[in-house]
């Protein structure tokens, strides 16, 4: 403990040090760079399932059977979902923002230098879109997604990277806020697991070429190298934990139903202080360039489960019986609310939606939380008695919103790459075609339950990431084109970390065995450089699939204009991870000024 207070206290004297130093550079080398950009959303798809307007639910009757709690009696219960109950309207625009950047960059001499990139990110409410939601409060660390960040409920303003370099020899270190780059994939991360992913702007749905640059969490760490004779170098960095940021519950990105709320704070407090630590080293042997890597680090995107509501709806009612009622409800995992579940059958359909078991997530509401128990919920058999238990407590309560905590746990990992230039003959396709196999091994790492329950599922798992790329001039007349494929496999969980055992969903999953995707693309400038033409396309095994044309138009150094559309696809049997982004079909534009 001592030794890890120690570090930390070096990583923030380190940051500090950052920032004093590039204020008095007056006699350093010191260059300002940077961009104003306008970023742009439009809606092509269906709402968003997952917010309170795009509920599929809104404004349907819907009459089910239910017990009278007191009798025992059979009855039939009415229920109107009202729509766009709570925050949130179904809007036409997903994201409307202006950002700013300013990257400064200061040498003070031969061996030291220092960098600091200053981010401010504005999101406009139009027509009262999203008006009233904390676009960019994260629900941790007072709100907090980074140390050096503040933000409000449209804006958020940080210092992402402010880092101290020292060069000498066969010696580097960094010291101070920054993010780690290990890998080189397009969306899918192998060796890239030192940084979460802030999802806040705009989800995972931006450029997919720009591989996750602007997504990654920074955080206070020291880094550092030492290259051999035989010129391998070994890797290897400290960093303290932060975590994976989820879109704000009804937002325009937003993951996860609004019928849950999600307790993070408590559970953060318990890993704030941790440290992630990892070692890489890389080197040639005979025609292969090899990697070989070792990870300790708490995984930043979280289990969830179970756990009490800790409210009392009912509190200073003035009324014995209710207030005793809210109560004992506070030691459940439910709080009635009018955006919560309002049906038996809302509560399968998003239980499906997001890879959940609808009858034993139920059953472990009610056997891990004896005071759901004593209000006369009973562990059921099967779905029909699920669905009449539910709408029996529907119709007694009103709407139920499930509260659950977001937990962090530690893992090791150990990674493997290799890299391997073909050679053919000269400007043929496979002449100067490179390979590249990433694998990493997860020991003993944590998995949310389908039931939600408080015994996470544990599991080794490998992943594996097969990519072919190459520049190649296809014609005279064009720059050479760049293009990628890749396959990647994964053993346990999906694109999003979710366990496959509850993929296969109708509200009870069947469950898969792994998890296979496939990704091409290209690049393709124009004769004259201004223009250049992209194409990505992510294809799931089971089906889902997401296209990314786009272009790019650079008339000029100070100016850019970016066009893509994002076309989302899925089998609706809830069976591959694109369907979580269905509803999410756009068209977005970025128009950039440099400075």
């Amino acid at each position: 403990m001592k030794l890890k207070n120690c570090i930390k206290n070096m990583l923030h004297v380190g940051v500090i040090a950052v920032l004093a130093l590039a204020g008095n550079a007056y006699a350093a080398d010191i260059s300002v760079t940077g961009f104003i950009r306008q970023e742009t959303a439009y809606v092509t798809g269906d709402a968003n399932e997952f917010n309170q307007y795009g509920n599929p639910y809104n404004g349907q009757t819907l009459t089910n059977p239910a017990l009278n709690l007191g009798t025992g009696e059979v009855f039939l219960s009415t229920v109107t979902r009202l729509p766009t109950v709570g925050v949130g309207n179904e809007n036409d625009i997903n994201l409307f923002a202006t950002r700013a950047e300013v990257d400064i960059k200061v040498k003070f001499t031969d061996d030291w230098s220092a960098t600091i990139k200053l981010r401010g990110f504005y999101e406009y409410a139009l027509d009262d879109e999203f008006d009233d939601i904390d676009l960019f409060d994260t629900g941790f660390d007072g709100g907090k997604g980074s140390v050096l960040e503040a933000n409000g409920e449209n804006y958020m303003l940080d210092i992402p990277l402010a880092y101290l370099d020292y060069s000498k020899g066969p010696w580097w270190f960094r010291f101070g806020n920054q993010n780690i780059a290990w890998g080189e994939s397009l969306f899918f991360r192998v060796f890239d697991v030192a940084n979460g992913l802030d999802l806040r702007r705009h989800s995972i749905l931006s450029v997919a070429a720009e591989e996750y640059a602007d997504l990654r969490v920074p955080s206070l760490g020291i880094r550092g190298s030492y290259r051999f004779q035989n010129d391998w170098e070994l890797e290897g960095w400290v960093q303290e934990f932060r975590p994976t940021i989820f879109p704000t519950t009804n937002s325009p990105y937003s993951l996860i139903t609004n019928s849950f709320t999600i307790q993070q704070d408590e559970f953060y407090e318990d890993v704030e202080d941790k440290l992630s630590y990892g070692f890489r080293l890389n080197g040639t042997a005979g025609d292969f360039e090899l990697s070989f890597m070792a990870v300790h680090r708490y995984n930043p995107d979280g289990v969830f489960r179970w756990t009490k509501s800790n409210i009392n709806v009912f509190a200073g009612s003035g009324v014995p019986a209710l207030e005793g009622l809210g109560a004992l409800l506070s030691e459940t995992a439910f709080e009635p609310s009018q955006d919560g579940s309002y049906s038996s059958n809302e509560w399968f359909h998003f239980a499906g939606r997001s890879r959940l078991d609808g009858m034993e997530a139920l059953n472990r509401s009610i056997d891990e939380f004896p005071a759901t128990a004593l209000l006369g919920a009973a562990v059921v058999p099967n779905r029909q008695f699920a669905a009449i238990t539910l709408d029996t407590f529907f119709a007694a309560l009103g709407p139920l919103k499930g509260h659950v905590a977001r937990e962090y746990k530690d893992e090791d990992i150990l990674g493997f790459g290799l890299s391997y230039v073909f050679t053919a003959e000269p400007d043929t396709l496979f002449d100067q075609l490179i390979l590249k196999v990433e694998a990493s091994y997860a020991m003993d790492r944590y998995f949310t339950s389908p039931t939600l329950t408080r015994d996470f599922i544990v599991e080794n798992e490998l992943i594996t990431n097969v990519t072919i790329e190459k520049y190649h001039r296809f014609s005279d007349s064009f720059p050479a084109t760049y293009f990628i494929l890749e396959w990647m496999h994964k053993t346990e969980s999906d694109f999003l970390g979710r366990h496959v055992s509850g993929f296969d969903n109708d509200g009870i999953p069947k469950g898969q065995d792994s998890y296979d995707a496939f990704v091409f693309a290209f690049q393709q400038p124009f004769p004259n450089l201004v223009w250049r033409a992209d194409f990505t396309v992510l294809y799931e095994k089971e089906g889902g699939f997401l296209f990314q044309p786009g272009v790019k138009w650079r008339p000029s150094g100070k100016f850019q204009l970016d066009l893509y559309a994002n076309i989302i696809g899925s089998d609706g049997d809830n069976d591959d991870a694109m369907e979580t982004f269905e509803d999410q079909d756009e068209v977005f534009a970025r128009a950039t000024w440099f400075f």
